[in-house]
């Protein structure tokens, strides 16, 4: 019966892709399986220093379980996004875990240091234990650049295969994560209800929690202010236009000799990358009407690149040069900031 059977699917199947009707990408458990054990290791986080299971972290509440297949750009917003309504929709019990698949353990924990102190989450991204394929019992998909795993009970809810992502995901995800926790009351008094049935026993674990609190509401703070600058600066550019006529009226109206003596050239240094990579992630850089946010992502990826090998460490150094020496024509006060910092991690070897 099945020798029928395989060979009329494939035909289906064949049929399908010629109309133009290929199936749908599908990546992780089925719904209703119960949720395998998933093999982790922490650099940073609660869990620091420990190899733990994920799945079983997540213990009966919902949450869910986000497999990296492919470390790109792309992908940073639905990082962000999922770490975000975890902390949102926490008061709900929802839990999320973020977890690198990787061949090379020792190059993988290198590129998680860097990933985690460029992008700062307040729930780093944790390494599968388990090699590229993940573990075995989740049937992952190498071909999508996510699968998002949604649990609830200890069970599967749903599964996910993310390969188009960006800003657009954001709306769609949070649908998916109200799915499995429910919607936030806006009731103020079932909200404290609510976060009094979560709260700790113990003062040590209240201390932690009010810690852990007071860490997200900094990281919001430093997050609007940013967003009320980005808006500042295009106050200042709409402006811009207006300014420069007004000035280079004066200048023609001004006496040659009042006129400034010109600003000797900037000395270049540095050089820009060999790497396509790194070539890719300068251009993206120094953007001058690139957002902050945008920038933390860009110099995510530099970071990650960088910490791969000496060279590329030493190249990635070279181009920061590069654009802190060019800083008049290229790049923004944020960018220059976060370069400066590179280069302060990664000082040039001295020669003998």
């Amino acid at each position: 019966m099945k020798s029928k059977i395989f060979p009329l699917l494939a035909l289906a199947l064949g049929l399908m892709a010629q109309n133009g009707q290929a199936a749908e990408l599908t990546s992780g458990p089925p719904t209703g399986s119960p949720l395998a054990p998933v093999n982790s290791y922490a650099l940073h986080g609660p869990h620091k220093g420990q190899e733990f299971d994920a799945a079983k972290a997540l213990g009966q509440d919902p949450g869910a379980l986000l497999f990296i297949h492919e470390l790109t750009r792309n992908i940073i917003p639905v990082l962000r996004g999922l770490d975000d309504l975890t902390s949102e929709f926490s008061i709900l019990g929802f839990q999320s875990h973020t977890l690198l698949l990787h061949d090379d353990r020792t190059a993988a924990e290198n590129r998680l240091k860097a990933i985690n102190g460029s992008l700062k989450l307040a729930h780093p991204i944790i390494l599968s234990l388990d090699g590229l394929e993940g573990p075995g019992d989740y049937a992952l998909n190498r071909r999508a650049a996510l699968t998002l795993v949604l649990a609830k009970g200890g069970q599967v809810t749903r599964s996910i295969a993310l390969t188009d992502t960006g800003q657009h995901s954001l709306p769609q995800l949070r649908e998916w994560v109200e799915g499995v926790a429910g919607t936030i009351p806006a009731d103020p008094e079932t909200l404290k209800r609510l976060a009094a049935d979560r709260l700790p026993v113990g003062p040590d674990a209240l201390r932690e929690l009010a810690v852990n609190q007071a860490v997200q509401l900094q990281r919001l703070r430093t997050r609007l202010a940013r967003l009320d600058g980005g808006q500042m600066n295009k106050r200042m550019q709409s402006r811009r236009p207006q300014r420069m006529k007004r000035d280079a009226a004066d200048t023609a109206r001004r006496p040659a000799a009042e006129s400034a003596p010109a600003k000797p050239a900037a000395k270049r240094e540095g050089a820009p990358p060999e790497d396509a990579a790194l070539q890719s992630s300068l251009r993206a850089l120094i953007r001058k009407t690139n957002s902050d946010e945008r920038i933390d992502e860009v110099f995510a990826e530099i970071t990650a690149r960088a910490a791969e090998s000496a060279e590329l460490t030493r190249q990635a150094r070279e181009m920061f040069r590069l654009v802190l020496s060019l800083k008049d024509r290229y790049g923004t006060p944020h960018a220059h900031a976060l370069a400066e910092g590179f280069l302060d991690k990664h000082p040039a070897k001295r020669s003998r």
